[in-house]
């Protein structure tokens, strides 16, 4: 199969049993192995995968450090 970091990350998902892979990035071998595997692949972004958690980490130093947090949330159409 492909070589490159996310691709064998999501080898190792395959091999594992997974029946879903769920990932902030998408690429052209990553969408080859999904066909290819049967396992369903979905590349949601980075934006709707990673903005709740930065929120939260955001939340959570603010009350612990009595600091200000403020998350701006810009669309991202990718």
């Amino acid at each position: 199969m492909v070589h490159g970091r996310r691709a064998r990350l999501f080898e190792e998902a395959i091999a594992a049993g997974a029946d879903v892979y769920l990932s902030g990035e998408v690429s052209e071998q990553t969408m080859h192995i999904a066909a290819e595997s049967g396992v369903a692949y979905i590349g949601a972004g980075h934006h709707a995968t990673e903005r709740y958690g930065v929120q939260a980490v955001g939340a959570h130093l603010s009350e612990q450090f009595d600091i200000e947090h403020l998350f701006i949330d810009i669309d991202n159409p990718v």
